[in-house]
């Protein structure tokens, strides 16, 4: 190709922020989504951990509040008089 003015145009290169400088001809969907489901991590605060003392005496702790959950109804809250 020449440009307007009768020379001849460069090619630009893609910027190095661009996606298009990579070939995604074998990209595939979804490769990682798998790994992401099986591992969760949540951070506490040192004076909570410290109160159980393991992460076994958490786990055990939040396994309670579960079952709890299914046999405790909560109480339905009562309207306020405005």
């Amino acid at each position: 190709m020449q440009s307007r003015r009768g020379g001849k145009l460069k090619k630009r290169k893609p910027s190095e922020t661009s996606l298009a400088r990579y070939d995604w001809s074998r990209a595939r969907r979804g490769r990682w989504a798998g790994r992401l489901r099986t591992a969760k991590v949540v951070l506490l605060r040192p004076e909570i951990y410290e109160l159980f003392g393991s992460d076994e005496a958490i786990n055990e702790a939040l396994a309670v509040v579960a079952r709890l959950r299914e046999v405790v109804v909560p109480r339905k809250r009562r309207a306020r008089a405005a």
